[in-house]
């Protein structure tokens, strides 16, 4: 028996569904939802490329995840796997929807480093992907408050400085640095 690497997990709001990705059937990684109460699982992609990053909108009944199809991007589908994956957005990383379902926040890396990304909200249905924190030279990993006013991200304002978290309004405005990066760092560095 070969090992299998599952990983990502992501649990909807009401504790009733576990997503992650995993190699587990085709070598390659695909989206998996998986009942918390009975154990059954059921598979929601299966595409040759690696499907990952699974994030379950708030009502439980869509994912949102990273594929690798077509040079990279955002797909959402039904959690049911009774729909075809849809593309949201190119070349997104570790999808996140707001508490109302409404919207995805994702980064997305750019072209000259591996550490040089731009965050985006795009809407839940499909659309034109709004960048936050544009002034940013790198900004990453984004994750809503729990009212969906802001998002927190990791990111520099210049090549080269130490990376900070920052607050920005999901709306877009002005970005405030939450000095959590700093205080962390003096207690465990």
């Amino acid at each position: 028996v070969g090992e299998t690497l599952s990983t990502d997990p992501a649990i909807s709001a009401d504790g009733a569904t576990l997503v992650f990705s995993s190699d587990r059937n085709s070598g390659n990684l695909d989206i998996y939802a998986q009942s918390i109460a009975d154990g059954s699982v059921r598979r929601i992609t299966s595409d040759a490329a690696d499907d990952r990053e699974p994030a379950i909108s708030p009502d439980g009944h869509t994912v949102a995840w990273r594929s690798d199809r077509f040079a990279g991007g955002i797909y959402v589908g039904a959690t049911d796997g009774g729909s075809a994956p849809r593309w949201i957005a190119n070349q997104g990383r570790r999808p996140r929807f707001s508490p109302d379902g409404s919207s995805i926040a994702f980064w997305a890396k750019a072209l000259q480093a591996d550490d040089v990304g731009a965050i985006y909200v795009v809407p839940a249905s499909g659309g034109a992907p709004r960048r936050l924190a544009a002034d940013f030279y790198s900004a990453l990993d984004p994750v809503w408050s729990p009212d969906g006013r802001y998002l927190l991200f990791l990111g520099t304002r210049t090549k080269g400085a130490q990376p900070e978290f920052w607050v920005v309004p999901a709306n877009d405005g002005p970005v405030e640095n939450v000095e959590a990066y700093r205080i962390v760092r003096r207690w465990f560095l």
